[in-house]
């Protein structure tokens, strides 16, 4: 049984923040849709087994990685619930989770 998944608005405005930064970057949208395609492939796996991530530090929050980036995601019910995108090359520091 497959999950459903659900992007939070804040996982949504970091995904469309990611994709336009490549899409300037390389003045292309090939790697974007490449990129977003890596990042459904994912969640199509954890919609099929929400335990693959790891557990993360933050309370019931699960982690897998993408490439270079931090794909943050909670299970509710039948629910999975992208929570953040992380671009590793940044100040671990600076990640929260609203």
């Amino acid at each position: 049984m497959a999950f459903k998944v659900v992007w939070s608005a804040h996982a949504q405005a970091q995904r469309k923040s990611i994709l336009k930064y490549w899409l300037k970057r390389n003045g292309s949208v090939t790697y974007s849709q490449k990129l977003d395609l890596r990042f459904r492939a994912a969640l199509r796996i954890i919609a099929r087994n929400p335990l693959i991530g790891r557990p993360s530090t933050f309370n019931d929050v699960r982690v897998k990685v993408v490439g270079d980036y931090l794909l943050f995601y909670t299970v509710s019910g039948n629910i999975v619930i992208v929570a953040s995108l992380w671009d590793n090359r940044q100040d671990p520091e600076r990640l929260r989770l609203p």
